[in-house]
């Protein structure tokens, strides 16, 4: 813990990048998880902000006032990902409408982010989805598929594999007549 903390210190001078946990856990041989989780903690106790939350929006105003129109009319309360749906409307980077979004917060006096409590029933919708999204794909990759769920691949594949056999089966009996 002490050696990433140290690592995370020499490299965020004079300010923390993007990609910093990825190098740190290079270099100690350790799972990046870990390392977001001790760097953390590590900027709570320390009060130090992400490069994330330092950023600005670098747009100009004009998007800046595009996002902002459509964003208003999800306030009060906005879904979660928001930014990604304007960003599609838009044609703008997610990062970019994000960023835009704190700014837009801040202008009027809004906190950065809304209360968690607030979306509970969204985000119970989401890690629902997401659920059954990791399901299916384990049942996808499940040997033990039957025909009607095989992927057309699949199916045509073992369709050439029973051609194969029903045509081979009369020659191996020919042939093993032919012998006697």
């Amino acid at each position: 813990m002490a050696q990433v903390e140290l690592r995370y210190t020499e490299l965020a001078t004079p300010s923390e990048f993007d990609g910093i946990r990825t190098q740190i856990a290079k270099e100690l041989s350790i799972p990046k998880k870990a390392v977001k989780k001790i760097v953390k903690e590590f900027r709570d106790r320390q009060h130090i902000p992400s490069w994330w939350e330092v950023q600005t929006y670098k747009g100009s105003s004009e998007e800046l006032e595009k996002i902002k129109a459509l964003y208003e009319p999800f306030l009060p309360v906005p879904p979660v990902g928001v930014h990604k749906q304007l960003a599609e409307q838009l044609n703008f980077k997610p990062g970019e409408v994000y960023q835009a979004i704190k700014t837009i917060r801040q202008e009027m006096n809004l906190p950065q982010y809304n209360d968690p409590v607030l979306h509970e029933e969204e985000l119970a919708l989401i890690r629902e989805a997401r659920e059954q999204q990791k399901a299916e794909a384990a049942a996808s990759e499940s040997p033990d598929q039957s025909t009607e769920e095989q992927t057309p691949i699949e199916a045509a594949a073992s369709v050439v594999v029973e051609q194969a056999t029903v045509s081979t089966a009369p020659f191996a009996e020919n042939s093993s007549e032919r012998a006697e």
